[in-house]
């Protein structure tokens, strides 16, 4: 135990992403934030609607899951990768019990910081300093959700196994991951106009994005979760084409944010392809 949280040996990141660049700012964005403010932002759901702070690590539409499988509810739930921002909050709201797991210890402490200032207790709640490729508890889950996690990890394939059997049968696994092939992705990752792309260098310098960081090449992760034991039940794709890249630097609910967004829904979202849509969902079942 330090600082009241559980910290695994093999938790090592001392460097993290989210520590250098992120912390800073999301506690400065969450320093007024209470239990009002907390009910306010659930009612947000929408890219061009949401709040800063949610906006500010890349979530592009709230509670995606529950056209697949319903609002969740009194269950058990690991939360894999945490981070600070609505979805552990909302867990504790609907009555579930959670353990909630990152390899950021700041992001800990600031989550934990959160879920106080939004007038939940933590007698539901367990916080854990935690690598997810290695990670082994005793419980199994209702719900193993992982969030924006998998683009920061060498081997999804290797979390994917290490997961599965914390995952009751009848059990839900919900993935959210950018799509590497999104035009503005793919221009800031690509390693294709380096040493010149000095687009990539801008981002990776002022710690915009982590250093060799790619996107999902999601072919590739709907092989890796048949391949270590999984089946896909649903896979949408988010609409948010123009959104995603332009609303973040909009004032929320301005007029041209909301134009966007409804671009995006009525048109853009049809008309273009899933292969360049900025991000991709997954609900998925142990086979």
């Amino acid at each position: 135990m330090e600082d009241g949280i559980i910290v695994f040996d093999d938790a090592v990141d001392k460097e993290n992403f989210f520590e250098k660049q992120a912390i800073a700012r999301l506690s400065e964005k969450y320093r007024g934030f209470d239990r009002d403010a907390f009910l306010e932002s659930l009612k947000k759901t929408e890219l061009s609607e949401m709040d800063e702070a949610n906006k500010a690590v890349g979530i592009t539409k709230k509670f995606w899951w529950e056209p697949y499988i319903g609002k969740i509810e009194n269950k058990p739930i690991l939360e894999v990768g945490c981070g600070i921002n609505y979805i552990v909050p909302y867990w504790l709201e609907c009555g579930n019990d959670v353990i909630a797991i990152d390899a950021c210890k700041e992001s800990i402490l600031l989550l934990r910081r959160v879920i106080e200032q939004a007038g939940l207790g933590r007698e539901r709640i367990r916080l854990a300093v935690a690598d997810a490729r290695t990670i082994k508890l005793a419980e199994t889950f209702d719900v193993v959700n992982i969030n924006n996690v998998l683009h920061h990890i060498g081997d999804s394939r290797q979390v994917l196994s290490r997961l599965r059997p914390h995952l009751c049968d009848g059990g839900s696994l919900l993935i959210v991951e950018p799509n590497y092939y999104y035009p503005p992705r793919w221009i800031i990752e690509t390693d294709v106009f380096n040493p010149f792309n000095f687009i990539k260098d801008y981002f990776v310098r002022n710690d915009l994005i982590e250093k060799g960081e790619k996107g999902v090449v999601f072919s590739d992760l709907r092989c890796a979760l048949l391949d270590t034991g999984y089946e896909i039940i649903a896979n949408p794709k988010d609409v948010n084409y123009l959104g995603y890249f332009s609303i973040y630097w909009m004032r929320q609910n301005s007029p041209l944010a909301r134009m966007i967004s409804n671009l995006d829904n009525l048109l853009f979202g049809w008309i273009l392809p899933r292969i360049i849509a900025p991000f991709e969902y997954i609900v998925a079942v142990k086979k």
